[in-house]
């Protein structure tokens, strides 16, 4: 049976036709040329057949068109879902609003193809050619496109969420306003590619390759970048928050009003000419340098990821560090006084003879904290963890314990601790150990 509805032809649907493992209904192309598979079985030049075509709305799902030519083929609106077309010839051809959902297109060529607005949820690409392709607006949730040639596609508004991109060429793409959220572009080449206002949430981007790609206003929240090279890139009014840029290029890099809170900068490069806010440029120097025996009275370090910083004897009177992270630091000999560290993470750090008075922890994780003679004189550690911290010969002189964890804390010795308020700590966990 054939329908001829010219100049837009259909192929019939659910009643294929099957010729040597090529699944194909009868159509009519625009020049009203009826096409009979069944007679062109053994043409040599079958797939010269379909090259220029008209498909549109064509139900094609589950077909087998491997390695067919379908360059120049109109195609929009039509449906391959889960069809073979690995090594097919998709170049120049219009798939606008095609369902392509779960086909597999190993090794295909989709060079300056008309993708936009196709569905391509699922879909494999590995080792396509993509290269100069339309897919704005194209959904391609969960697809694997890995090794894929991609460089100067255009990917305006594409979902790419949960994608795979691993090794893919991306030179040039535009991915402005993409969902990139959850992706994986572990090795990709993105050089020179546009992602402003791009949603990059959680993306892998491990030794990735984002020289001089645009970046602005874009959601890389805790997207893994370290040992990414980002030299010449503009990260102006990002938001990186969590973002692990560990042993990163930053090079000439415009970070000028990114968001940068918890982000570990251990290991990165950056120059004279790298464009970085003051606080996150300290930030910087002290993760890798360390701050040992400096003055940085009044420093605003809110939210800064300093893990494992060295912060000995440092002077850090009425700084702000408040939701900082410091897990592992040393603290040990420094001037905290009036300091803000509530909410701030002080796990496994030492702060031994350390001068806290009068600051504020509120909320403060200090679980297997060393405070050996530490002075907490008035210090407020309200709400906070002290489980298993090491407290012995602390001075407590009016400090606010009020609602802190206390379970395996080790106090004695301690100045300001009443027999009263050593049987109340006591009941709530506290070990004192008045000898040693």
């Amino acid at each position: 049976m054939i329908v001829e509805t010219a100049p837009v032809v259909f192929v019939e649907q659910w009643n294929p036709y099957y010729t040597e493992g090529k699944y194909f209904s009868l159509i009519v192309d625009t020049r009203e040329q009826k096409i009979d598979f069944s007679e062109v079985i053994n043409d040599p030049n079958l797939t010269d057949k379909l090259v220029g075509v008209n498909l549109t709305s064509a139900d094609l799902s589950m077909s087998n068109l491997d390695e067919v030519n379908l360059s120049g083929t109109i195609l929009r609106n039509a449906y391959l879902l889960c069809a073979n077309l690995k090594g097919t010839n998709f170049s120049h051809s219009d798939l606008t609003n095609a369902n392509l959902s779960g086909a597999i297109m190993w090794f295909a060529n989709f060079h300056n193809a008309n993708l936009s607005g196709a569905n391509l949820r699922s879909a494999s690409f590995w080792s396509a050619n993509l290269q100069n392709a339309n897919l704005s607006g194209a959904n391609l949730w969960r697809s694997e496109i890995v090794d894929a040639k991609l460089s100067d596609a255009n990917l305006t508004g594409a979902n790419l969420s949960r994608a795979n991109l691993k090794n893919t060429n991306l030179t040039g793409a535009n991915l402005s306003h993409a969902n990139l959220n959850e992706a994986n572009l572990h090795k990709a080449n993105l050089r020179g590619a546009n992602l402003n206002h791009a949603s990059i949430d959680k993306v892998n981007l491990r030794y990735s390759n984002l020289a001089s790609t645009q970046l602005f206003n874009v959601n890389l929240v805790g997207s893994k970048l370290d040992y990414a090279n980002l030299t010449d890139a503009n990260l102006t009014d990002a938001n990186l928050e969590g973002a692990n840029l560990c042993d990163v290029n930053l090079n000439n890099a415009k970070l000028i009003g990114a968001n940068l809170n918890y982000v570990n900068f251990r290991g990165v490069k950056i120059t004279h000419t790298t464009e970085l806010d003051d606080k996150w440029y300290l930030v910087w120097d002290i993760v890798n340098h360390g701050a040992y025996d400096k003055t940085l009275t009044g420093i605003n370090l809110e939210n800064a990821n300093l893990k494992g910083a060295n912060l000995g004897m440092a002077n850090l009177t009425n700084a702000n560090l408040h939701g900082a992270n410091l897990r592992y630091s040393n603290l040990s000999d420094a001037n905290l006084s009036d300091i803000n560290l509530s909410d701030t993470n002080l796990t496994d750090i030492n702060l031994i003879n350390a001068n806290l008075y009068n600051g504020n922890l509120h909320s403060a994780n200090l679980s297997n904290t060393l405070l050996f003679g530490a002075k907490l004189v008035q210090a407020n550690m309200m709400n906070a963890n002290l489980k298993n911290a090491q407290l012995l010969g602390a001075d407590l002189t009016e400090a606010n314990l009020k609602g802190a964890k206390l379970e395996g804390a080790i106090f004695g010795y301690n100045l300001g601790v009443s027999e009263e308020m050593k049987q109340e700590l006591i009941k709530r966990g506290a070990i004192f150990q008045d000898k040693y």
